[in-house]
């Protein structure tokens, strides 16, 4: 075999070898560990078991990186409604500037949102409800 042969070889093994976990982890900025449950799930690139370890090729990794550029980001329900949520009571205490004993007396008068429950012991009003609470008593009071 003579040398350039030798070369082309060299540089085929070089520039086509596969990444390790490891590797395509902090290339991707991403822990083994999810590329481990990447592996299981059947998302992400798709692994070569080689023993005990997985390597990736590079056209399945360059693969996925166009299918994840490709795909459009779908807006999250929390950015549709950034300001829908559950306000607990400290912080309704805060915005609204009431005491503990007076949102409690105008909740049971139906004058203030009713708190829901989340879970056995805990509860929280929606944050837009408190919000429309605050407006109309400053429409009130300005009127």
């Amino acid at each position: 075999m003579d040398g350039f042969a030798l070369e082309w070889i060299t540089y085929a093994r070089i520039s086509i070898s596969p990444l390790t976990r490891a590797e395509l982890a902090t290339e991707l900025g991403v822990s083994v560990f999810t590329l481990n449950q990447w592996a299981v799930s059947g998302k992400g690139p798709r692994p070569i078991r080689v023993g005990r370890q997985c390597l990736y090729r590079r056209e399945d990794v360059d693969k996925f990186l166009a299918e994840k550029a490709e795909t459009p980001a779908i807006p999250s329900a929390k950015d549709a409604s950034a300001d829908l949520y559950m306000m607990r009571l400290p912080e309704v205490l805060t915005v609204t500037g009431l005491s503990k004993s007076t949102v409690y007396s105008l909740a049971k008068a139906g004058q203030f949102p009713n708190p829901v429950k989340l879970g056995a012991r805990a509860v929280a009003r929606p944050s837009n409800l408190v919000k429309k609470w605050l407006a109309d008593r400053a429409g009130g009071d300005a009127a």
